[in-house]
């Protein structure tokens, strides 16, 4: 299972950083993931998912 999230993952499958905590949090829960997998798949997510100034600016335009 870590090697499927691991993927989607570094694909960007998800939307948002929101989105992929949610599903890591259920599976985490559940104890489908370690504490370290856990820990390891945040961190990707953390890496994977910044988001620069130019998104950012991006978002505040749309809101406005």
């Amino acid at each position: 299972m870590t090697k499927i999230l691991e993927n989607l993952i570094n694909n960007k499958y998800y939307s948002t950083k929101e989105e992929v905590g949610q599903k890591l949090n259920v599976f985490f829960a559940f104890n489908v993931l370690t504490q370290e997998e856990y820990t390891k798949l945040m961190q990707l997510v953390e890496e994977k998912y910044k988001v620069t100034a130019t998104e950012d600016n991006k978002q505040e335009e749309a809101t406005v």
